[in-house]
């Protein structure tokens, strides 16, 4: 057990007011009282809830910079034409260390790894698997399928053979992560694997990810083929509930978000990814507004080129700014709710971050701008310590896991 003395905390979920307070961490959860307990001299840093990761893609921390004036399809046609869909164990190891090493570095422990790679392994997804279990990382391995082919895959596998993957995958998960099936996007995939996939998710009690509406091109293309909205139709498939992810859903109007709304569908924000992509700005404020569960994803390294998930919560806050009406800006407080995990109470897992408050960005900061300063100004090396269930996957700056140091000194 540990007690940080004098810090002051930010306790997340709903609350971003700082008040000054020692923080007791007992059996990897925040505790109340007094105990025996190592001390930690927090009066000059920042408690708050660490952050989670929804969506991001491992094999691409191998491939960053590729075709960096593209759109999206263009672009996912550079980014895995180079191997990235067939890598080998070793790389699948690398790049997942890497991946868990810069978003450690960052603030997160917690990940959603849309995974990829073709043909469909499952040996790769508990190579994965296992890797991930290396980490510390709190982790969701979402196996991606799908049976369209594209510029990105021209070779696929039927039907039947994606739905074998699928129940071989949730039929014998690797330990030591959460496993779901990830089916890419609904305008790569048969309408037969999609409700497929639901079934096979709910006999087993996994979790359903993928991307919808990433572009209006995407979007274009399911109404055309589904003759109804894209929401709707997922929803038909029985891809729609609680325990499924939508990750970007930059091109959903107002019926789509009341579909998700009603459902209870989690909607995945990536601005970084989008703004690279030039993809467009998702209506997260009026998402949120609407009753919609709204998380933030960095998305894969290709895509983003980091894995800082303090950058996408920034950008996650002014994104909007630059198209959307004031309306629909996100406060710094709303867009770290999204950003992170349970707020620090008692009961909760300790996952939290502390940051440096002799850092540059809070200096001559008033109580009332410490959240927004958090946000704006912050950067990945103010952050001093960063434990996930108690346990310091940072300490003093400094990666304790020595596999990950030698990745990301």
């Amino acid at each position: 057990m540990m007690v940080f003395e004098g810090a002051t905390l930010l306790p997340g979920g709903g609350d971003w007011t700082p008040r000054t307070q020692d923080v007791l961490v007992v059996d990897g959860r925040i505790a109340e009282g007094a105990a025996p307990a190592e001390r930690i001299d927090a009066r000059r840093l920042l408690l708050l809830p660490a952050f989670v990761n929804a969506h991001t893609h491992s094999p691409e921390a191998l491939a960053r910079g590729r075709a960096p004036m593209a759109r999206l399809d263009e672009w996912l046609a550079a980014a895995y034409g180079d191997g990235q869909d067939a890598l080998n164990a070793e790389n699948i190891r690398r790049a997942i260390l890497l991946t868990a090493a810069e978003n450690i570095r960052a603030g997160a422990v917690a990940v959603t790894d849309h995974f990829r790679q073709m043909p469909l392994s499952a040996d790769a997804v508990r190579i994965a698997g296992a890797a991930w279990a290396e980490t510390g990382m709190r982790v969701k391995l979402a196996a991606m399928m799908r049976d369209i082919t594209s510029p990105s895959a021209d070779v696929v596998p039927d039907t039947a053979a994606a739905l074998a993957f699928a129940r071989a995958v949730v039929a014998a998960p690797p330990p030591g992560v959460t496993i779901g099936l990830g089916p890419s996007a609904p305008q790569r995939c048969s309408d037969a694997l999609m409700a497929g996939v639901a079934e096979i998710a709910r006999a087993h009690g996994a979790f359903i990810h993928l991307h919808v509406c990433e572009t209006a091109l995407d979007r274009e293309r399911c109404v055309s083929r589904f003759g109804r909205k894209p929401v709707a139709h997922l929803a038909a498939l029985g891809l729609a509930g609680p325990d499924v992810e939508y990750a970007h859903c930059v091109h959903l109007d107002d019926d789509d978000l009341a579909g998700m709304a009603e459902a209870g569908t989690l909607m995945i924000h990536n601005p970084v990814a989008n703004l690279r992509l030039g993809s467009g700005i998702a209506p997260v404020a009026r998402a949120a507004a609407r009753g919609v569960r709204v998380a933030v994803g960095t998305d894969g390294a290709g895509s983003n080129d980091t894995q800082c998930m303090l950058e996408a919560a920034k950008l996650a806050c002014l994104f909007p700014r630059a198209a959307r009406p004031d309306a629909e800006w996100l406060t710094p407080e709303a867009a770290l709710s999204m950003s992170t995990g349970t707020a620090l109470l008692p009961g909760a897992a300790a996952d939290m971050i502390a940051v440096s408050l002799d850092a540059p960005a809070f200096a001559g900061a008033r109580p009332d701008e410490i959240a927004a300063r958090l946000l704006y100004a912050a950067r990945p090396r103010d952050i001093r310590h960063v434990l996930a269930a108690g346990a310091f996957l940072l300490r003093d700056g400094e990666l304790t896991a020595a596999h990950l140091r030698e990745l990301h000194p």
